[in-house]
């Protein structure tokens, strides 16, 4: 399943946590860019992030 467009937390330091958007996902590696909302893009694992909202779950329920 693919992550683009998803809204994820994501953990910035120890006990520290942001919002984003996943704007590069490799499902081959798990790895992900996340933009954060002053623009700031950081670098991960999907193993280290918790998805908030995903593109296909709004399509579903517009309308």
């Amino acid at each position: 399943m693919s992550l683009m467009d998803a809204t994820v937390e994501f953990q910035t330091d120890l006990n520290s946590f942001s919002e984003g958007i996943v704007i590069a996902h490799d499902n081959s590696t798990g790895s992900l860019v996340i933009r954060d909302a002053e623009g700031i893009h950081w670098r991960g694992i999907e193993d280290h992030i918790e998805v908030i909202d995903l593109p296909s779950e709004r399509a579903g329920h517009a309308g």
